[in-house]
């Protein structure tokens, strides 16, 4: 019940559109009661360490009063009939994070410098996971901390009450990256997406000076094909999309083929931005330096973070990632689809071919490192999949 708590409680925290409401929608999800109380238990515990009020009224349609008062909006913490959500932050005195922007790094082996690293969070690249893993840690009490603050951060409408927030929640060696950043919670005038979505050639350039700094800029690089599954199995209205016609009966097919047709009638910047090539957020200025394989996340990403300094890691229960129709894949696209990808998505193709040598447009892929994001059945499913015209990149 544990795990399963976790996985559905990370499904839907894992976006931008997650308010108060959404945490609630979570646990409704919760497998049993019980499952339903120890995340109660959780969200209620990181509000030590936040020095915060918290409450979490189910059943409820009232907003409790007291500190915060303003930040407790009942738009955003109601969660259909007879539900709210809030979370009250008291005040408290202001700290700066363990590691300031300006500190000094000592040099690694090899004379690599130490934490030198800055996320540029690609969207639907295990972002949130990689944000959650820098500010709080790995495990259960780390992913109900990233849940609250998160919540916290979504609900204030003030730049400086959330950095309030990321203050009290810092501990030594936290870094608060992407989303947890709240000079980056502004719409860029560009795309009209957060910031924290944004390609950072869009960002006001004092904004990029501000985080980026003179660090190493990383992101994840993802299959397009692969990427744009695990869009539909989220089905998240907003982030991705929600396509319930195709949905119902898990027609990956019908609804990857329609994100592309949107995406080429000019729908480029739907759904929080989530299907800008990535290859934008390689473009200077202030592109991706690294870019990290997704294909083999989080192995990937925690040779990374070792090579740089860090002492995070990623185990298999940090990882927030989709759940529904799990036994469609990549190789379930036809080949008219998997054409329109590689059209909107040529420049993601030619970065794959050139930082890792994935130079097979027609290769059909998922994560075997992260639970339920192959097909149960993934050799039986590998003998019927769709390869197309065997186009290279190299």
């Amino acid at each position: 019940a544990g795990i399963q708590l976790e996985n559905s409680v990370a499904t839907l925290s894992a976006y931008r559109t997650l308010r108060p409401a959404f945490i609630l929608q979570a646990l409704r999800m919760a497998v049993s009661p019980l499952a339903r109380l120890v995340s109660l238990l959780l969200a209620l515990a990181v509000c030590l360490p936040l020095t915060c009020t918290a409450v979490l009224s189910v059943g409820s349609e009232t907003c409790s009063t007291g500190v915060g008062q303003d930040a407790c909006r009942q738009d955003d913490l109601t969660g259909g009939p007879g539900s709210a959500l809030g979370l009250l932050q008291q005040k408290s005195s202001m700290h700066h994070s363990s590691v300031d922007a300006g500190e000094a790094v000592a040099p690694a082996a090899g004379g690599r410098a130490r934490r030198d690293l800055v996320l540029m969070h690609i969207p639907y690249n295990f972002g949130h996971t990689t944000e959650k893993i820098a500010a709080f840690g790995s495990g259960p009490v780390a992913m109900a901390k990233y849940l609250a603050l998160e919540a916290a951060l979504e609900s204030s409408h003030d730049t400086e009450a959330r950095w309030q927030l990321v203050n009290e929640s810092s501990s030594t060696g936290s870094e608060f990256w992407g989303h947890l950043d709240p000079d980056l919670f502004q719409p860029s005038e560009v795309t009209g997406c957060p910031l924290y979505f944004t390609p950072a050639k869009y960002w006001p350039t004092d904004i990029a000076q501000s985080y980026f700094q003179d660090k190493t800029i990383f992101g994840m690089l993802r299959d397009p094909y692969e990427r744009l599954v695990a869009m539909f199995r989220g089905n998240m209205k907003g982030y991705g999309g929600s396509y319930p016609e195709f949905f119902k009966t898990c027609d990956v097919n019908g609804a990857v083929r329609k994100m592309m047709t949107d995406y080429l009638a000019g729908d480029k910047y739907a759904a929080d931005c989530t299907f800008i090539p990535q290859a934008e957020y390689f473009d200077e200025p202030f592109g991706i330096d690294l870019a990290v394989d997704n294909r083999r996340f989080p192995d990937s990403l925690n040779e990374v973070f070792a090579e740089h300094g860090y002492d995070f890691h990623i185990a298999e229960n940090d990882i927030l990632h989709v759940l529904g129709c799990p036994e469609v894949w990549a190789g379930d696209l036809s080949c008219d689809t998997k054409a329109l990808v590689k059209q909107v998505y040529a420049r993601d193709f030619e970065l794959l071919c050139k930082n890792f040598g994935y130079c097979d447009q027609d290769e059909n892929c998922c994560i075997e490192g992260v639970p339920m994001m192959c097909p149960s059945n993934l050799e039986e499913k590998r003998k019927t999949a769709t390869y197309c015209s065997g186009t290279s990149s190299g």
